[in-house]
């Protein structure tokens, strides 16, 4: 026979883990956290949010259209939205930019938002290509990065890091060249929270309200 002060023990003890499992569940933003290349989304805790096995965009230096340095350290406290292109790209490369431009109006007045676009043709992309691809398509917002970087440091951090896969160009009939439509959201701490695609308006409507999570959880 089952002691009831023990049986009362264990259903408090129970209650107890069952309210603190709950709680730990519920107190986050609510958007899922990407950590493996398969970009499956988790809704994880708070702790397993912050530990040291939470994928974490990793250490990287770039330069940008105006010949300054760029490292990971601008991912710290701002939401950061990156994607893929390369200058003379003439189909998903526009529509995604003149995306990016729209959601830059929609987001005019938030200064701890930030777009970061890697060029995947560094040999031809450099600094002053990228200032003329820059002029050209009149971007103007400080907020807005092209960033050029070796070729092998780049493809990792895009693999690796932002887990793009650049070797996807054959389908944008681009030959073996690399380029992609996909939007990667990144968080005050630098993991990935969203992926979209910026030919879908759709997409591009859930960005913003992303992004305006990610700053409600981070005040």
């Amino acid at each position: 026979m089952t002691c009831p002060v023990h049986k009362g023990l264990r259903s408090a003890a129970l209650v107890a883990t069952l309210c603190l499992g709950a709680c730990d569940r519920v107190a986050h933003d609510g958007l899922p956290y990407y950590r493996t290349k398969d970009l499956t989304p988790e809704w994880v805790s708070p702790s397993t949010a912050a530990g040291a096995r939470m994928h974490r965009i990793p250490a990287f230096s770039a330069s940008n259209q105006r010949g300054q340095v760029v490292t990971n350290g601008v991912l710290a406290g701002r939401v950061t939205l990156v994607h893929f292109f390369y200058a003379s790209c003439g189909r998903v490369c526009p529509r995604a930019f003149g995306s990016i431009q729209r959601l830059m109006h929609t987001v005019a007045n938030d200064s701890t938002f930030q777009v970061l676009s890697y060029t995947v043709q560094p040999a031809r992309d450099s600094v002053a290509a990228l200032a003329a691809y820059a002029e050209r398509n009149q971007i103007t917002d400080t907020r807005w990065q092209l960033l050029t970087a070796p070729w092998d440091s780049l493809a990792d951090l895009a693999v690796n890091g932002y887990f793009v896969n650049l070797r996807d160009g054959a389908s944008y009939g681009t030959d073996d060249l690399a380029h992609t439509e996909t939007l990667v959201l990144i968080d005050q701490n630098a993991r990935i929270r969203g992926v979209y695609n910026a030919t879908l308006a759709l997409d591009m409507e859930q960005i913003v309200r992303d992004v305006e999570t990610l700053e409600r959880a981070g005040r």
